[in-house]
């Protein structure tokens, strides 16, 4: 487990640092002061690496949704999913930051962001309150507002505290603009 938690500390650090294209199993190993063997007992690479992340995120963001990390109750509503979802994000912020920022890898970002946002935000909540309310396309309306919500997740991640809103605030911030406002859902 320290081993294991020292390479996934070092690889998020250099990520931030240098950026993945320009990381290698070398840096890691270095950063994390173990030797290279010891890493391929963990990865096979960088890229098995990074999609360790992937599991880890998406398995963790799926329970949130399911209500299995913040248990759904009666009064579970789609705002105290979104707090959530946030309160999330906001333990894991410098991983967040680093795995979505600027140095992040850009396909990570994609299938993360195509993956889950659109489960989340766009599939879930659009085609249960907007689907029969707009006269455009289902799939131009889930492709905006899941491009609109995950920018806004990369606009809150960029910030520092205290500039950076809490995650109550995200969320009733990133409700009421999101086209789902009108329906007044909670």
């Amino acid at each position: 487990m320290k081993t294991e938690k020292a390479i996934r500390s070092a690889f998020i650090d250099l990520v931030a640092e240098k950026g993945f294209d320009e990381l290698s199993v070398k840096d890691i190993v270095d950063a994390a002061d173990i030797g290279r063997g010891t890493f391929y007992l963990h990865y096979k690479d960088k890229y098995a690496l990074l999609e360790s992340f992937e599991i880890e995120i998406g398995t963790n963001l799926r329970e949130i949704i399911r209500g299995e990390v913040f248990p759904l109750t009666e009064g579970r509503t789609l705002t105290k999913t979104v707090v959530a979802l946030f309160t999330y994000f906001e333990e894991n912020i410098l991983i967040m930051r680093a795995l979505f920022g600027e140095k992040g890898s850009c396909s990570f970002q994609s299938r993360l962001k195509d993956r889950l946002w659109h489960d989340v935000f766009a599939e879930k909540l659009v085609t249960v309150a907007l689907q029969d309310s707009f006269s455009v396309p289902l799939d131009y309306l889930l492709a905006y507002i899941n491009a609109s919500h995950f920018n806004v997740f990369l606009t809150w991640i960029q910030k520092e505290k205290p500039e950076r809103e809490s995650p109550e605030e995200i969320a009733r911030i990133i409700l009421k603009i999101s086209l789902l406002s009108p329906y007044r859902i909670r």
